[in-house]
């Protein structure tokens, strides 16, 4: 009971947060700000991606904290998608998201899962390639499905 009422809480803070962003911030700020969080992400993404392909050198403990940051960043991703931010030219962001935000919301649940199973998996001692690679690619594929339906 208690975990809900914390949880109940912390969504309460999270809905007053995204509301005094989009006062306090342009839609275009916000949307340079989701900008800037996926580059972060892609950025990370983008190494581990040629670690497991074996573009560059297999490094256990960097790819952890590469997945660890993009954890962190991706925490701040939510605050960004306010309905201020729809009509924004330079938004990638195709209508499709906005008009099926239950499908849109999907597709980042399934990314943030897949995001913790690589965090655990990851951490764990023995961590090695042939556990990164499906790991990796289950997260590189959330993307992809995301990208390929919502995004310009």
């Amino acid at each position: 009971m208690l975990k809900k009422v914390v949880l109940l809480a912390l969504g309460g803070a999270f809905a007053t947060t995204v509301a005094a962003q989009s006062e306090i911030f342009k839609a275009d700020d916000l949307v340079k700000y989701r900008q800037s969080i996926y580059q972060v992400v892609g950025a990370q993404a983008k190494v581990m991606g040629a670690m497991v392909k074996g573009e560059i050198d297999f490094d256990g403990e960097a790819l952890h904290q590469r997945a660890v940051n993009i954890g962190n960043v991706g925490k701040l991703l939510g605050e960004t998608y306010v309905p201020a931010t729809q009509g924004v030219k330079e938004s990638n962001m195709l209508p499709a998201a906005w008009e099926d935000m239950d499908g849109f919301s999907a597709k980042g649940k399934a990314f943030g899962s897949a995001l913790q199973e690589l965090i655990a998996v990851s951490g764990e001692p023995g961590f090695d390639e042939a556990k990164a690679k499906p790991a990796v690619g289950k997260l590189l594929k959330s993307c992809k499905a995301c990208h390929d339906d919502y995004r310009d």
